[in-house]
């Protein structure tokens, strides 16, 4: 199917982008450019030209940037670069100046990975941060010039359709691309609300005794969001210290300091993404559940003095929230990367 054009803006030659993005301000007074950060979203092929321009969109009104989305056809010919550009503005308050971010749209057919990452940082704002959203399977080498000026990679590892091939291949990339480099896992985000409840649950009283003595975890999850409950399951034992025994398809046993068992049980669910765990002890339990469509968690407690209910955030799991969460400033989650080290042993 030929490619649609009118969403990815004005076509422009590719060694002509920097004037005509000039001519594009210079002809306006009545929008400010603004931004912050170069944010680039790496995919493959053209599908998800539209999708990304219309991300973009929404994303800028809380973040300005400078976005660059680059579809990489590799095995097109003859090689080629063709570029449009755009600006998303949007008003701050009732008769401001609109505020603008400008979109660059590459589309990079025939190109080594080299050549794919020229393009790229030949439009960059050298002045700001790099973020990069990778939208496909890592590289088996990281040969591309591009990694050593990324300051903070985002990837989403619930789309992984290899876990310990991606993840290995991360580690090549974060090992000998830029040394400041941070990762964002948009997977590790989708969690943060039920992790959060979680927490904040055995701050209670009536839960922090039982937490030497838990048993068993269930993890309710779709069927394709089985690496968002491993990964939930990795934070549970990188947090309380729990050391991975051996695992089956659906059942993970790691042992305590103590050398006791406990038991993770991954359940499908059609709800989407992770929608609910329970923790349990001899003596008490916790149930985290949302229902489709819900913006809430409740959270019912059974305890020896008996049970309460309670209600916590859910979080927005819609994909720009998550982009907007992971692109706020600041160090990135040293509890991900604990997680992450057993989730590693995790997967087959």
């Amino acid at each position: 199917m030929p490619l649609d054009e009118t969403p990815l803006g004005l076509p422009v030659a590719f060694d002509n982008i920097s004037k005509q993005l000039k001519a594009l301000w210079d002809s306006d007074t009545e929008r400010t450019r603004a931004s912050r950060l170069n944010f680039v979203v790496y995919c493959q092929g053209t599908d998800l030209l539209k999708a990304n321009t219309e991300l973009i969109s929404r994303l800028v009104r809380t973040h300005a940037c400078r976005a660059i989305l680059i579809g990489d056809c590799p095995a097109a010919q003859p090689p080629k670069v063709s570029a449009w550009i755009q600006a998303h503005c949007h008003l701050t308050k009732a008769g401001a100046k609109e505020i603008c971010s400008e979109q660059i749209t590459l589309l990079a057919e025939g190109l080594s990975e080299e050549g794919v990452a020229n393009a790229l940082m030949s439009n960059l704002d050298y002045d700001l941060p790099l973020n990069i959203w990778w939208q496909a399977p890592f590289p088996a080498l990281p040969t591309s010039p591009l990694w050593a000026r990324v300051d903070r990679l985002i990837f989403d590892s619930q789309s992984w359709e290899n876990p310990s091939q991606e993840k290995q291949r991360l580690d090549l990339i974060r090992d000998s691309g830029n040394p400041r480099m941070s990762m964002a896992d948009i997977n590790w985000t989708r969690t943060m609300a039920l992790r959060q409840a979680i927490a904040q649950c055995f701050d209670m009283p009536q839960l922090l005794a039982e937490l030497p003595l838990l048993n068993r975890l269930e993890i309710r999850h779709a069927p394709d969001a089985r690496l968002t409950a491993l990964l939930l399951a990795s934070w549970f034992a990188a947090q309380l210290g729990w050391m991975f025994d051996h695992s089956s398809q659906d059942e993970i046993c790691f042992r305590d300091k103590k050398g006791d068992t406990l038991v993770v049980n991954l359940i499908h669910s059609p709800n989407d993404s992770v929608s609910g765990v329970t923790v349990r002890s001899p003596e008490s339990s916790l149930t985290l559940e949302r229902t489709q469509g819900s913006s809430l968690f409740l959270a019912t407690i059974h305890t020896a003095s008996g049970t309460s209910e309670t209600h916590f955030p859910g979080g927005n799991l819609e994909t720009t929230a998550l982009l907007c969460e992971e692109l706020t400033p600041g160090p990135r989650h040293r509890v991900y990367q604990k997680a992450a080290a057993i989730l590693e042993l995790l997967l087959p």
